[in-house]
């Protein structure tokens, strides 16, 4: 098992940060959890058993650059380095394009991709000193765009190419950077009103499955997780056959008449 001395976790008031934080509670000298729920974080927080001098608590929005730094140096004197951060806050957005509010497509936007470099940013120092790790949770959305999630897929593919185009400008200073390829995990993200069809059907996966193939590829600092890994066939078709996946946007994103 692999020991980190501080670790961070944002959107771990629930779902898969809070599995995250499950997991690393027991690998983690210190734990920071970050989100927006302040009860879903006192949640979490409770659940996890761990002392208060070990665990600390920030409620900030990521999408929120003065709240979100103005917290992280409350606790500054509390943390001077992290080994690793993972990057879980986001939010779906559901519903079409053309009769979405502009407004809901933006927050999507600046939650899921903005929320996911301001936490880098924000922490940056922290992670040159530990020469730590970033995982930043993608989907298999950035593969392929998904109706009915049009801000969502937006996003997601964003995230995968702000993370490439970051690497190697982070490796220099001795930061990884592991971008996440996860199907469907079963969270209460996709049990929320307004679920798309294309997220209700096909199998979901447990999010302790992503949890773990995640923490196993951290200390091998791995660049790319794809869970499970026919989610690899998916990644090959998008550049190979496309209209494949057309196909099955077609067939599975939209209601049938």
């Amino acid at each position: 098992m692999t020991h980190y001395r501080t670790a961070l976790i944002t959107g771990a008031g629930s779902g898969i940060g809070r599995c995250f934080a499950a997991s690393l509670s027991a690998q983690a000298s210190k734990l920071i959890l970050l989100d927006i729920d302040e009860p879903g974080l006192t949640a979490t927080a409770t659940s996890l058993g761990k002392s208060s001098a070990d665990l600390i608590t920030v409620t900030a929005d990521v999408a929120d650059i003065p709240a979100l730094e103005g917290r992280l140096k409350e606790i500054a004197g509390l943390v001077d380095s992290l080994d690793l951060l993972i990057n879980c806050a986001a939010i779906l957005g559901p519903g079409e394009w053309a009769s979405q509010a502009p407004a809901d497509f933006e927050r999507v936007l600046r939650v899921d991709l903005l929320g996911t470099a301001n936490a880098i940013r924000a922490t940056l120092p922290w992670l040159r000193r530990a020469r730590g790790h970033i995982v930043n949770i993608a989907s298999t959305a950035a593969l392929h765009g998904w109706p009915g999630l049009a801000a969502y897929s937006a996003a997601k593919f964003a995230v995968v190419g702000y993370s490439e185009g970051i690497r190697a400008e982070l490796a220099r200073e001795g930061i990884g950077l592991t971008v996440v390829f996860p199907l469907l995990i079963d969270t209460p993200l996709l049990n929320r009103p307004g679920t798309p069809p294309i997220l209700r059907s096909g199998r979901r996966i447990p999010p302790e499955l992503v949890v773990r193939k995640v923490l196993q590829a951290v200390p091998t600092r791995r660049r790319r997780v794809y869970i499970p890994g026919t989610v690899r066939v998916i990644a090959a078709l998008q550049g190979l056959a496309p209209s494949l996946l057309d196909w099955y946007g077609a067939r599975f994103g939209l209601e049938r008449p």
